[in-house]
């Protein structure tokens, strides 16, 4: 049987996978810029698949053109959005972003408990599910990259970092290493709270799970357990290949 090829086109990357009956392949995810993805449709025609899946709410334009590249290979393509398959976690909201609804499929399918699931990427977005799977909503921050560079648009004059942040914990002793130590605590210090009043409004504990690009940076930053999954999105898209 040949693999479905399933496609999150998010803000600034777009990264696929293939799946198996609703199960994501082993393989690493192929990742490229979303205004290059050439290497998208090489792997497309490679694997030799016929049916693709693309989620991208936020980028219709993309999605529109990187599916129209896909058809011209002889792929049948299908996009999702937000509620449109039934799948185990039903939305809060309507407007609720693609990415953030598919990425709680899989942790609730694993987890069936209170859980919220982070995916630290260009944006971070925090949503709670409970106990029954129902999706209470949740928050969206500034990413790490995105905080950094509005800060040094306002300032223009700050030492841009060069390097690793190093120790965040201890003080810093230059502005660039500042701004570097600075953006995480933010990040981190605002995953911690919301992961608390998500506790209150749930009134329970819950089960944190990390995805998207500065996961496993931001896990180190965190002063509680979390499970890292970096391909929650394309794990929800393998699912939703098997969903009407």
């Amino acid at each position: 049987m040949r693999a479905d090829l399933i496609v999150d086109v998010g803000h600034s990357r777009v990264k696929w996978a293939f799946a198996h009956q609703g199960m994501l392949e082993s393989s690493a995810p192929g990742s490229a810029p979303v205004e290059a993805f050439d290497p998208l449709v090489d792997a497309a025609c490679a694997r030799a698949s016929n049916r693709a899946l693309l989620s991208g709410q936020s980028r219709p334009e993309s999605v529109a053109r990187i599916a129209a590249h896909l058809r011209q290979t002889g792929i049948e393509v299908d996009t999702i959005a937000t509620g449109s398959r039934s799948l185990p976690v039903e939305p809060a909201y309507d407007e609720l972003g693609c990415d953030r609804w598919l990425a709680l499929q899989f942790a609730w399918r694993e987890t069936q408990a209170p859980l919220v699931v982070v995916d630290c990427g260009t944006a971070i977005t925090i949503d709670l599910v409970d106990g029954a799977g129902r999706h209470f909503g949740g928050w969206i921050l500034a990413g790490i990259g995105s905080a950094r560079e509005g800060l040094l648009a306002k300032a223009p004059g700050l030492h841009r970092p060069s390097a690793e942040a190093g120790e965040t914990e201890r003080p810093a002793t230059t502005t660039a290493e500042a701004i570097e130590r600075g953006s995480l605590l933010l990040a981190a210090g605002g995953i911690e709270r919301a992961v608390r009043a998500a506790e209150r409004a749930a009134d329970a504990s819950v089960t944190l799970w990390l995805t998207g690009g500065d996961a496993a940076t931001l896990a180190d930053c965190i002063d509680r357990s979390a499970r890292h999954e970096p391909h929650l999105v394309l794990h929800g898209l393998a699912m939703a290949t098997q969903a009407t």
